[in-house]
């Protein structure tokens, strides 16, 4: 009889998610709290439907599809969805992903917010996404998404995100986009438990970051390390963060000196070089250019020692200015951080080309000029096949 009402239950499911197609107009886009709580309505009605139990679920942060950062919004997404079923819901528990809430759950809920670029109009325009995967079978149950105009979410960083030296688009964000993406039905990994259970202590470590608590943040991101699985790259940043925040240089050298060898093996290396608005001069905050000589140095020791690696140093801009304005100033800060390295290991120079993006390749894409699309204003590295 189960098995008749989850296939009842998937079908009926899909129809329905069929009316989430891309609106047409801009009246079928709703705002930010009438969207996020229709979107949580229609995930848990979907799961009372056909009367497959559900008892506790856990929520994991939404996380920006263009850098795999949680931001406030997220935040403000997570308060709303838990105070709806809280409310509505009162035989079901939603609840922040961690180890111990894990334990008890038969559900994980997950999201991802899409900011809509190519939209004119003067209200922003997001589409949010979510789904809810069976965390016994790996099988995506059901998944909704809103479309929602605002002013503008908040784009601002947690902390442990907005001191991380590097934005990451690596496993984690995939297996979201994954789980979020893939048909009802389907099932998202063989290994999805565990990736979940590394989720949640990384959520825990965190908060525990982002609440102040560093020593606390020190020893669970330690911990997590000594997991199968664990040595992935967000640890190792989350490592960094605390012990530059502990005054422990060496250490924070050390773990960025690990991040550079995980991005350089995977290809690609978004370090947050992050720059004054229509200047190649960095951000005037001197917290930030003592770390960007730890990772200047870090970067170009991996390139010394690995002989047989070039790379394309790659600047990037704002959407504010003109188009050629912004080809010429994205190949200007390639060519201060290319000047840069060439101090410390002057092999640089044959062994890497610029190249400016623009505002091509934004992540924010707002305007004006502020600290909330400063990530839009940076430096990246790419491996690439030797020329010579």
């Amino acid at each position: 009889m189960f098995k008749f009402r989850l296939i009842i239950f998937v079908l009926v499911t899909v129809i329905l998610s069929s009316c989430s197609s891309t609106p047409n107009k801009e009246s079928n886009y709703l705002e930010f709290k009438t969207g996020i709580t229709q979107l949580i309505n229609s995930l848990i009605s979907d799961l009372q439907r056909f009367n497959i139990f559900v008892d506790t679920i856990v929520l994991n942060p939404f996380l920006d599809i263009d850098n795999g950062q949680i931001i406030q919004a997220s935040l403000d997404i997570e308060k709303l969805m838990i105070a709806e079923v809280k409310s509505n819901f009162y035989e079901i528990n939603l609840v922040r992903i961690s180890p111990q809430a894990l334990t008890n759950a038969k559900y994980v809920l997950n999201g991802i917010i899409v900011h809509e670029t190519n939209k004119s109009a003067s209200k922003k325009h997001y589409k949010i996404s979510a789904s809810i995967v069976d965390l016994t079978t790996n099988l995506v149950v059901t998944k909704r998404t809103v479309y929602i105009q605002n002013s503008g979410l908040n784009y601002k960083p947690t902390p442990s995100y907005q001191d991380n030296p590097m934005y990451f688009k690596g496993k984690i964000l995939q297996d979201i986009i994954s789980s979020v993406t893939s048909p009802i039905g389907n099932k998202v990994d063989t290994d999805y438990y565990n990736f979940i259970e590394i989720k949640a202590l990384l959520i825990t470590a965190q908060t525990a970051y982002d609440n102040g608590k560093y020593k606390q943040a020190y020893k669970l991101f330690n911990n997590i390390l000594k997991k199968p699985g664990g040595k992935i790259i967000e640890i190792y940043g989350g490592l960094y963060a605390v012990a530059f925040k502990l005054g422990n240089l060496k250490e924070a050298e050390t773990n960025f000196g690990k991040m550079v060898d995980i991005g350089m093996r995977q290809g690609i290396l978004p370090v947050k070089f992050l720059f004054k608005t229509n200047l190649t001069d960095f951000l005037d905050i001197p917290e930030l250019k003592q770390q960007y000589n730890i990772w200047l140095q870090q970067i170009s020791k991996y390139l010394r020692i690995n002989s047989d690696i070039c790379i394309h140093i790659i600047g990037h801009t704002s959407i504010s200015g003109s188009y050629k304005y912004n080809k010429v100033l994205s190949k200007s800060r390639a060519n201060n951080i290319q000047k840069r390295m060439s101090k410390i290991f002057r092999g640089i120079i044959q062994r890497s080309k610029t190249i400016g993006k623009g505002s091509d390749e934004i992540i924010v894409g707002t305007k004006p000029d502020s600290n909330e699309n400063a990530i839009d204003r940076r430096v990246e590295f790419k491996i690439v096949d030797c020329w010579n």
